[in-house]
């Protein structure tokens, strides 16, 4: 008897395309925002780069597609300039960029997940940077 794996379906309808359109337009406002701007622009040498790449990742997050590689939390606990405070600017401006470019239930249904990861990644910081023997962040 042989295993048939089944591909997980897409989490909602949005095209590989759509997901390109918000990234590029959602990184010209990381570039030109006061207090994200200086973080990333530190950081990123190849725009073009860094936008296929997040790209990936969320066409993997959500199509399913195979080819993103990387740790999201490992390079943003490596950037001693990423706040916890950063991550609410970051996901007020990635729901503000999904309503104009998206579809109000598509633009609804990444800014949910992206604010899921958005939690995670803050929540993780908060407890990997916190003082020895101080208690762990719950929420």
């Amino acid at each position: 008897m042989s295993a048939v794996t089944v591909a997980k379906p897409q989490m909602f309808e949005i095209s590989a395309e759509e997901i390109g359109i918000l990234v590029c337009r959602f990184y010209v406002q990381i570039r030109a925002h006061p207090d994200l701007g200086p973080v990333f622009n530190e950081v990123i040498q190849d725009w073009q780069e860094h936008e296929e790449k997040i790209a990936s990742f969320w066409r993997g997050a959500i199509l399913r597609e195979p080819g993103y590689s990387g740790n999201p939390m490992q390079v943003h606990l490596a950037n001693s300039d990423v706040l916890p405070e950063h991550f609410p600017m970051w996901l007020d401006l990635f729901e503000k960029t999904a309503h104009q470019v998206l579809q109000p239930d598509t633009a609804r249904a990444f800014t949910h997940l992206a604010n899921r990861i958005g939690k995670g990644l803050t929540f993780g910081i908060e407890n990997f940077r916190r003082e020895a023997g101080a208690p762990p962040v719950l929420s």
